[in-house]
């Protein structure tokens, strides 16, 4: 049997201006194509109903099924459930219990419901709605053209709770949809380049799996497309691939499809009941944001200090002026204080990592012995007995202010991943040993 075929479309003149990024379709790619579900087509329309009813037709005419988002608020710029019932060539009707559920939302949130919004009870005749268990826009299940025409929020967060619960078991359950297996390997610490260069022998045009890479903010992505008869024989392929890439990078990856790094570090930290503690001063807050973004990460994590300027660097982590003086903010130097002081003031009765960060974020500040983009790194490991270990290194890259920022982070945690790991770094790093007074 042919494998099964989806189109995303996307509506709102907020997206079409890109004033809004569409998150919606990239994550809905990801999901039908994890489903086994081959995507056709992505489209974007703003908010004209002629234009949302065409490409509506069109997306039919091409998939066995459509994903729209958005147009499904209470203004007369939402144009969705209109125009698909001008496609089907019927009218709206009010759901009655669509409408109750508006009303039963705004009574939980203790605000009037306003007239505006019993539009959103509207949907097309012959067609479903869709429960919204986070919001007051319902989604609309109908038949178009013989395909499946899911109609959601562009609300991701409720877009993504109403797939899971309305449109993934009606895909999963298609017969056909079964052969084709997506799986991403992440790492850091090494660039694309590099990796790409190791695993080239997997990237061959036409092969399956089909092998690629991406990056975003230090991280690297090696992706897996593969394809078979049945989904066994796709995961055999995929399985031997992925067995193949280890064999190269082996302790370079930190995770699988939706694992993050810092989750990564979190459980680390967890399962040796160790402390984390961050002194930051060009990365912001950037750096413990990601860690406090891992759901349980208030078991390991402490503290996290932002001393941007040289002062707070002096009075809340302990950096010697004389250090900052000789030295300057961003080297090696201060860094390695920086998490070496907050360890001493942490008062820690068992094992406690403290990552820090300090450099030149841009656009200006930078010179020719430290450019925009210069980060020093540091992680310090106190362990219970006193004795300390401090890793230090130098990262550089080229990018905009928060591109840097977000670089360092990623590194940041990779090398305590490393150090927590006793895995070496494939960039130079500095070790010395300190004591706790």
């Amino acid at each position: 049997m042919e494998q099964p075929t989806v189109y995303l479309l996307s509506c709102g003149d907020e997206l079409l201006f890109g004033h809004t990024v569409d998150t919606n379709s990239a994550w809905l790619a990801e999901q039908c194509t994890l489903l086994g579900w081959r995507i056709v087509g992505h489209r974007t329309v703003g908010d004209v109903t002629p234009e949302i009813i065409a490409a509506l037709i069109e997306a039919a005419n091409r998939a066995d099924a459509v994903i729209v988002t958005g147009g499904l608020g209470p203004t007369l710029d939402d144009r969705t459930r209109q125009a698909l019932a001008h496609a089907m060539g019927v009218g709206l009707r009010e759901d009655p219990e669509a409408l109750a559920e508006i009303q039963a939302m705004f009574k939980r949130f203790n605000r009037p419901m306003a007239e505006a919004n019993r539009v959103q009870a509207l949907i097309p005749d012959g067609a479903e709605r869709i429960v919204n268990p986070n919001g007051t826009a319902p989604g609309i299940l109908a038949t178009l053209q013989g395909a499946k025409v899911f109609c959601m929020p562009g609300v991701p967060r409720e877009m993504r709770e109403m797939f899971k619960q309305s449109a993934l078991p009606v895909l999963k359950g298609t017969e056909g949809a079964a052969h084709e297996v997506m799986r991403r390997l992440h790492l850091c610490g090494r660039g694309e380049s590099d990796i790409g260069s190791a695993i080239r022998h997997l990237m061959g045009e036409r092969s399956n799996p089909e092998v690629g890479t991406a990056v975003a903010e230090a991280i690297v992505t090696v992706r897996l497309y593969a394809k078979g008869d049945s989904r066994a024989e796709a995961e055999k392929a995929a399985h031997k691939a992925e067995t193949d890439i280890r064999k190269v990078l082996g302790n370079d990856i930190f995770g699988v499809d939706g694992e993050t790094l810092a989750g990564n570090v979190v459980k680390l930290l967890k399962e040796r009941g160790a402390s984390l503690v961050t002194a930051e001063s060009c990365t912001g807050g950037m750096l413990s944001s990601l860690i406090v973004d891992v759901p349980g990460a208030s078991a390991v994590f402490r503290q996290g200090v932002t001393a941007y300027a040289n002062q707070a660097k002096t009075a809340l982590l302990g950096v010697p002026p004389e250090t900052l003086e000789k030295y300057g903010a961003v080297s090696r130097e201060t860094v390695s204080a920086m998490a070496e002081g907050l360890l001493r003031r942490g008062g820690f009765d068992r094992q406690a990592y403290c990552l820090a960060t300090t450099g030149v974020a841009g656009p200006d500040g930078g010179s020719p012995e430290k450019p925009v983009g210069t980060v020093w790194i540091a992680c310090s490991r106190l362990d219970a007995n006193g004795e300390g270990l401090t890793r230090s290194m130098r990262h550089n890259s080229v990018a905009d202010r928060r591109a840097i920022r977000g670089r360092a982070s990623n590194t940041a945690l990779d090398l305590l991943r490393r150090t927590i790991m006793r895995h070496q770094s494939n960039y130079p790093v500095e070790e010395s040993h300190w004591k706790r007074d």
